[in-house]
């Protein structure tokens, strides 16, 4: 039986996790004509819908965490101001 460890110093806290997400959120973004061209046009109206709906999501997703990303910063320089 192996003894529950004390992680503590090992947890990611969301602000240094959004980032993160954001940038796998560009990156898809960026590859996804890439992609389309390495792959092909879509054979199916199901591809065609998922690659429609990756590239949305994927936008959205980095628009709106660049955003939550820009208010956290903020947030913190005014409070250091303060």
């Amino acid at each position: 039986m192996t003894e529950p460890t004390d992680a503590s110093g090992d947890d990611l806290s969301l602000a240094e996790l959004l980032p993160w997400v954001e940038f796998g959120c560009w990156m898809a973004l960026a590859l996804a004509p890439i992609l389309y061209y390495v792959n092909g046009p879509s054979v199916s109206s199901d591809q065609a819908v998922v690659r429609t709906g990756l590239v949305i999501v994927s936008a959205l997703g980095a628009a709106l965490l660049r955003f939550v990303n820009w208010r956290r910063g903020r947030a913190e320089r005014d409070i250091d101001h303060h």
